[in-house]
């Protein structure tokens, strides 16, 4: 049975990585966020460049972040 002391922790491990902006949709998206190779979402960054720290999901992803992340995906790829 699961339980949440055997459960991963919900930082992501990609915050703190390196990152660059990833390319824009024609209307902004993902507004200057990097994408993070641990979790696919897209991440601010802090000044130095890095992924700010963050969760490996995101249960207040609204409908309109997963479509526009999903179209980013279908034109940019993996």
């Amino acid at each position: 049975m699961w339980t949440d002391a055997s459960a991963d922790p919900p930082r992501c491990p990609g915050s703190g990585e390196p990152g660059e902006p990833a390319a824009q949709l024609p209307d902004g998206y993902p507004h200057g966020r990097a994408l993070c190779a641990g979790c696919q979402q897209f991440v601010p960054l802090d000044t130095a460049g890095r992924l700010a720290e963050h969760e490996a999901s995101d249960d207040a992803e609204t409908d309109a972040e997963a479509g526009s992340r999903r179209e980013w995906f279908n034109l940019h790829g993996w």
